[in-house]
Order: C-alpha cells, then structure tokens, then sequence
C-alpha cells in the first residue's frame, strides 16, 4: 500500500473544474503535482516543448492526467491554430516527454461523434461536426497510434457543485462553459431561460468521473473508454431537473432548437454514450442525474 501511496502523479490542465477536483482527490492517494494552465503556483504551458519536457524530467511521473485542452466549441472555429497547438501539439509534447515507465490518461469528449445516432460505443465510426471535435479526434488517433501505455475517457456535458449559484453573484469565467454553473446562475438573474431540447447526452458529475480516474490508476486500467450518466435527456430535461432540485419555477424554461442560437459551430444533437464497458470492466456503479443533482443541492 505504501508504493500505492508514492505514485507519482502529474495533472496537467488542473486550472479547470475537473483538473482541482482530479487533485483534491488523488491528493490523498499519491504524489500529486497539479499544474494549472495558468496560476501564481506553477504554469505549465504544454504547448511549448521544451518547457514539458524539463517539467516531465523533473517530476518524473508514474502517471500524467491530461485534463488540458481548448474546450470553446466556437472560439475554436475563429481560432484554428490556437486550438491545434493545445488539443494536439500539446499532447504531442506531453507523449514526446513521456518516461518510458509512465501512463497517460487523456480526458476527449464525445464531440469526436456526429451526433446522428446517440449511444456511441467506443469504437463507432467518429465524423466530428466542428474544429474542436476534429482536433480531440486527432488527439484520440495521436495516442492510439503512439507506443504509450494510455486511457482515453471521453465524457460530456461535465458539472459539478463548485460555483452553482444560489443567489445573483457572479459567474467566474473558469465556470461560464459548465451548463450547470450557467443554468443556475441565469434563473437567478433571467426572467425567461432558453434551453436547447435538441441536444441530447448523458450528463457526468465531475467527482463521479474523478472516482473512476482514481479507480482506473489503482487497477492500472487502460484502453478507451466511455464514461455517463446512466440515463439519456436533452439539455432541456436537464433544466427541468435542476429546477424540481433546487426549487426553480420550471415554467421559466423555454424549450428552443439549436439553430435558433445562431451558434457559430455545428453541435451534434445526439451525442449520449454507452458506458457499459467502464462499468462492466471496471465493476462500477452508473448514476442517474436526479440522484447526482440531489448530492449537489445536499452540499447547499
């Protein structure tokens, strides 16, 4: 157990919701260093070579968690190159910079799918439908094709508890993109929310997702794998669910198609994941999203 406990681990992109709780988590399990994308701590700008690689020699990691990567859908169709330098050039320095002992686990995103179908299994044919899901497809192949022991995890729709709001303060920018932290904060300060009833997933609670991370670096668990909730609902249903938990008044939802957002990048509408084979493999639980809504208002 002692040697458990002295694995090395690296989080690279730790500035974001499931990078801090990745470290709070394996905190208490293992050497961990956290590196933020950006911060006073440490920097780490995976991007530049040279800097990954002294970093890497340095630390020496038993495994590195990539939670680093340009996650604005349609700031990536503007910005092309900036979103290949992170999503795929930093992950080749990452591999490059790699011990030859060490193991990767890379977070992709169901983005890598169409969207034409829904409950994709991990080796269905992926068609991305924008530059940030083509460039996590290249990312997924770049691994795949790398001599690297590796995980891929591919979620979506990640939330958590941190920065819900209960009142009309303001939304950090860390949060803007989680829809939970997003919802919440516009039936607080908005007469009338719209909500997309066209896109449909199924949602992960972030500490769930950081569990099965823990899980899969204990049982040195590796391959690709899909990981959810256990049931399948539209961004609206999610709405809904959120107002019956935290007591919001549902008819305040107005249920819209995603065109009518004029959104600069193409989503795909169904892009639920099956998750049988993390749960199988892996023996582990899938939760519903009323029963992970209900733990976070329980946090309140």
């Amino acid at each position: 157990m002692h040697a458990i406990e002295m694995k090395k681990i690296l989080i690279v992109g730790a500035s974001g919701l499931l990078g801090q709780k990745t470290a709070d988590k394996l905190s208490g399990l293992f050497d961990v260093l956290a590196l933020p994308k950006n911060g006073t701590n440490y920097y780490l700008d995976i991007t530049n070579k040279d800097a990954v690689h002294s970093i890497f020699k340095e630390f020496n990691p038993d495994v590195v968690i990539n939670c680093a990567a340009f996650t604005n859908v349609d700031k990536s169709e503007a910005d092309k190159a900036l979103t290949r330098d992170v999503n795929v050039k930093g992950l080749t320095n990452i591999i490059s910079s790699l011990p030859l002992h060490s193991k990767i686990i890379h977070i992709s995103t169901d983005y890598v799918f169409d969207g034409k179908y829904g409950n994709y299994k991990e080796d269905d044919m992926k068609s991305p439908l924008n530059y940030y899901g083509k460039t996590k497809l290249e990312a997924d192949n770049l691994l795949m094709g790398s001599n690297c022991n590796y995980l891929i995890i591919r979620p979506n729709v990640l939330y958590s508890y941190d920065n819900v709001s209960y009142s009309n303060q303001n939304l950090s920018n860390n949060y803007s993109q989680h829809f939970l932290s997003w919802l919440t904060y516009s039936l607080f300060n908005e007469g009338e929310v719209r909500v997309v009833d066209d896109q449909i997933s199924n949602p992960v609670y972030i500490p769930d997702l950081v569990d099965v991370i823990a899980t899969s670096i204990l049982v040195d668990y590796s391959g690709v794998s899909h990981y959810g909730s256990e049931d399948i609902l539209s961004r609206y249903d999610f709405a809904l669910k959120v107002c019956k938990v935290f007591g919001f008044d549902s008819g305040r939802i107005l249920a819209i198609k995603s065109d009518e957002l004029n959104q600069i990048a193409l989503r795909p509408e169904k892009s639920s994941l099956n998750c049988s084979k993390i749960s199988q493999e892996l023996n582990i639980d899938l939760y519903s999203t009323d029963y992970s809504l209900n733990r976070i208002y329980s946090k309140k």
